[in-house]
C-alpha cells in the first residue's frame, strides 16, 4: 500500500520536523501539494499519504475544499496520537549495494513484520569519510525526533565523532541492534555479529594443519572490534601452536588501492624468512594480495596459501578461488531484526543480549598443503601494459 511505503515515512517525517520547527507556521496552510512533491522529490500520490498520516498525528487539519492548516506543535504534543504506521530504520555501511550489506538486507527482509511496522533503508552518502560520518550522525540523531522510529538496526562507523549522537538517539528510548561491529564502549545495546577472534583463529588453526609454520597477517588500519578481534584471533591461534609471534610478518595495508597492498606484499616477502601463507584480515584485502603475488611470479597455492574472511566470492560456481572464513550475513540480518522486534515495546531495557554466529573456514584453491620449505623468490612484478605492446 501507498501509505505505508519508505517513501511516505520519509515524506511524513520531513514534513513533521519542519512543522515542529516552524518552517511551517501553525495556523497557516500547508504549501501545495506541486510545491511539496518537487522539494521532497516525490510524487503527489505519496504527499497526500502523508498529509493523512501527519493529521492522524494532530499535526495539520484538513477541511473539504480547503488547504491542510498547520497545527500548533504545542497542541499536538498535549495529546499525542500514537503513528498508525512505524518503522524499523536500517543503517547500512557502505551501501544496499554491496555484498555484505544487500546479504543483510535480505536477512531482515526475511522477517515477517506487524502491518504496522515498516521498514526504512538508509546508508551512508557522501565521496569522503566526513561526508559519510556527517550522514551518519543526522540519521541518528533524527531518530530520537521522529515518533514513527520504533527501533533500528545500525552497522555503526562513526567511533567517538558520531558518540554524542548515538547517546541522543540512546536516550530517546528508541531500541537499537549494532551489526558487525561493536557500538563505543560507554553504549550498552544489542549486537549481532560474528565471532571475529574464534573464526580467526580457526582460520589461522587450518593453515597451520596444511603445514604452514610462518604466516603473514595483512591488516587495515581501521581498528574497529572487528578487526581488533580477527587481529586477536591469529596471534591466540600461533601461540596454542608453540610459534613465535613475528611482528615483521604482520602488516596494515594503508590504503584500500591494490597499491597499498603491494607494498605490503614487497615487504613480507623481503622478509629474512618469509611466510608461506598469507591470512587476510577481510577477503578484499586477500584479493588483491592474491593479485599482486601473480603479478610477482609467486605460484598460489604452491609456493604461497592465501587466506580471506568475508566469503565474498560464494556467487561464484564452487565458492570461487579464495579459502576464506564464510560470514553468515542474511542470518546476521534475520536475528537482528527479531531481536529488534523483541525490544520495541519495552519500557525498560537493562538485559542486553551479543550473540555471535561462527564464520567457516570454506577451503578452495588458494590454500593447499605446504611440500616444501623453499623460500619464496619473487621476480620483478610484470608489466601487462609492455606484454600486450609486445
Amino acid at each position: 500500500m501507498v501509505e505505508s511505503s519508505p517513501l511516505v515515512l520519509g515524506a511524513v517525517h520531513s514534513m513533521a520536523q519542519r512543522i515542529r520547527s516552524g518552517e511551517f507556521v501553525a495556523g497557516r496552510g500547508l504549501p501545495s501539494e506541486r510545491r511539496l512533491s518537487q522539494e521532497l522529490e516525490v510524487s503527489r500520490v505519496v504527499v497526500r499519504a502523508a498529509i493523512q498520516e501527519l493529521e492522524k498525528q494532530g499535526l495539520i487539519a484538513c477541511k473539504p475544499r480547503c488547504r491542510p492548516i498547520v497545527c500548533s506543535p504545542s497542541d499536538s504534543d498535549q495529546t499525542p496520537q500514537e503513528p498508525s504506521i512505524r518503522y524499523i530504520a536500517v543503517w547500512l555501511w557502505p551501501s544496499a549495494g554491496d555484498f555484505c550489506a544487500a546479504s543483510i538486507l535480505r536477512g531482515v527482509q526475511s522477517v515477517a513484520l506487524p502491518d504496522n511496522l515498516k521498514l526504512v533503508v538508509a546508508n551512508a552518502v557522501g565521496d569522503d569519510v566526513a561526508s559519510c560520518l556527517e550522514s551518519e550522525g543526522k540519521f541518528l540523531r533524527g531518530l530520537a525526533d521522529d515518533r514513527q522510529a520504533a527501533g533500528a538496526i545500525v552497522w555503526y562507523i562513526g567511533g567517538s565523532t558520531n558518540e554524542p549522537a548515538l547517546h541522543v538517539a540512546k536516550q530517546s528510548g528508541v531500541p537499537m541492534v549494532f551489526l558487525d561491529r561493536l557500538p563505543p564502549s560507554s553504549i550498552q545495546a544489542d549486537f549481532v555479529g560474528t565471532d571475529n577472534a574464534g573464526s580467526a583463529r580457526r582460520s589461522v588453526e587450518y593453515l597451520i594443519s596444511l603445514g604452514h609454520r610462518k604466516i603473514a597477517m595483512l591488516s587495515n588500519i581501521d581498528k574497529v572490534s572487528s578487526v581488533l578481534h580477527r587481529e586477536s584471533g591469529y596471534r591466540k591461534a600461533l601461540r596454542e601452536a608453540g610459534f613465535d609471534y613475528r611482528s615483521d610478518l604482520v602488516l596494515d595495508v594503508e590504503s584500500d588501492e591494490l597499491s597499498g597492498v603491494e607494498r605490503a606484499i614487497d615487504r613480507v616477502l623481503s622478509a629474512y624468512d618469509p611466510p608461506t601463507a598469507i591470512f587476510g584480515i577481510n577477503d578484499h584485502i586477500a584479493l588483491q594480495a592474491h593479485t599482486a603475488l601473480t603479478a610477482r611470479g609467486i605460484s598460489i597455492p604452491e609456493q604461497m596459501s592465501v587466506l580471506g574472511f568475508d566469503g565474498l566470492l560464494r556467487w561464484l560456481p564452487g565458492g570461487g578461488y579464495l579459502t576464506s572464513a564464510w560470514q553468515d550475513f542474511e542470518r546476521i540480518g534475520q536475528t537482528a531484526t527479531e531481536l529488534v522486534l523483541e525490544k520495541i515495546g519495552m519500557t525498560r531495557d537493562t538485559n542486553f543480549k551479543h550473540i555471535l554466529f561462527d564464520a567457516p573456514v570454506r577451503p578452495c584453491a588458494s590454500t593447499a598443503r605446504l611440500l616444501s620449505a623453499r623460500p619464496v623468490t619473487p621476480t620483478k612484478p610484470r608489466d601487462f601494459t609492455e606484454e600486450v605492446l609486445s
